[in-house]
């Protein structure tokens, strides 16, 4: 299951209390439906507002009387005169699509002990397990992600009471809620929330974690196939030649603007570069932004807000099928983000999705195996 992908039609979401941030004298509580919420500890830092996510903090800008942009992904919070409520308005939908929210005291709700583990969920009734929910030692309630077999749902955090999981995450782009109930040793009676448009149920039940190797596959390319068949500033077609210069490896990242797990592959890129500046680092996103002028005020924003300083392109639309034909050598991109890693020698790695911070060993193994295809030896 590819977050980017599967759980596209989910959007956004949240719900429960959050893991409390006691230096936080704030919060906001998005409402997912009339019984359902979604809270996280904010802060004030200058006239802009700063939301903490599990194990990440966000700082969205104020960029006039009470609206404030959401980092990387485009979308807004409007607020009103008293700074008290408000909406967010999600960029990556249409313009009638809104989550209010409640600014108010950051209360305290405590977290009674939780179950630690891993386990195999099922959603909407479904035999099939499609995902992992990990759930850490915390002393102050759950914290953990959901891993699919090609990324995972960022930073999970919440609280467990009376036998009852609470867990939520908000990236910007996306906003989920997960609730289920703790019962012989694994989770039912669950409740999956995204924004305030999706909701489907889900079970989990105890299993043995799934190993960190990246997928990884391995390609030897001739070298009238090593370039991108993609798109200039106009929309127009044009080649991009990915030849490697002598000793110098090309690393080409298959990315939406739009995807969370690509905003933490590119993160990692950038830690890496600087520890191998004869590389060539292209990016290529695909996007939903069909227009060429509105693909590229997104593309710029991305840049920017990302610290981006490396070359980037527009492939075309957001399309794993058109991402694969953009490439002579691939004949499929199983997920975004995918990576390639190019070797003067026409070794072409081919890395397949991203476990991001929130996976702990699994993030360690895809930093390893970056770092290992970074380097040309």
């Amino acid at each position: 299951m590819n977050r980017c992908f599967f759980f596209i039609a989910f959007g956004l979401a949240s719900c429960g209390a959050p893991n409390q941030d006691h230096s936080s004298t704030q919060r906001i509580a998005f409402a997912i439906n009339d019984t359902t919420e979604a809270a996280f500890p904010i802060d004030t830092v200058g006239p802009n507002w700063e939301l903490v996510n599990g194990g990440e903090r966000m700082v969205l800008e104020r960029v006039g009387d009470g609206v404030f942009l959401v980092p990387v992904f485009g979308g807004s919070w409007t607020l009103d005169s008293q700074a008290t409520v408000g909406f967010w308005t999600d960029s990556l939908r249409s313009q009638s699509y809104r989550v209010d929210f409640k600014i108010g005291p950051n209360t305290d709700l405590k977290s009674e002990p939780h179950p630690v583990g891993t386990w195999g969920a099922r959603f909407g009734g479904e035999e099939e397990v499609t995902a992992q929910l990990v759930l850490e030692p915390s002393e102050n309630g759950p914290t953990g992600t959901m891993r699919t077999p090609t990324g995972d749902y960022r930073f999970l955090s919440g609280t467990f009471r009376s036998g009852f999981l609470h867990l939520q995450t908000y990236d910007g782009a996306h906003l989920y809620c997960f609730e289920a109930e703790y019962r012989n040793g694994g989770w039912v009676n669950g409740h999956f929330y995204s924004g305030n448009h999706y909701h489907t149920t889900w079970t989990a039940s105890k299993t043995k974690p799934w190993d960190n190797d990246p997928q990884i596959i391995q390609l030897n390319v001739p070298s009238e196939q090593l370039h991108a068949n993609i798109l200039d500033d106009y929309g127009n077609p044009f080649v991009l030649s990915l030849e490697p210069l002598t000793d110098q490896v090309v690393v080409v990242d298959i990315l939406g603007s739009w995807c969370p797990n690509c905003m933490d592959e590119v993160r990692l890129l950038s830690e890496l570069r600087d520890s191998f500046p004869d590389n060539r680092l292209i990016s290529i996103a695909f996007e939903r932004d069909t227009v060429p002028a509105s693909a590229q005020k997104r593309l710029a924003r991305f840049r920017s807000d990302m610290g981006l300083d490396w070359e980037l392109f527009w492939g075309g639309r957001a399309s794993k099928t058109l991402a694969a034909e953009a490439f002579p050598f691939l004949d499929k991109v199983i997920s975004f983000p995918t990576t390639l890693f190019i070797h003067p020698n026409g070794l072409v790695v081919v890395h397949s999705g991203f476990n991001g911070p929130a996976t702990g060993d699994a993030f360690l193994a895809e930093k390893q195996a970056f770092l290992h295809h970074f380097s040309n030896d």
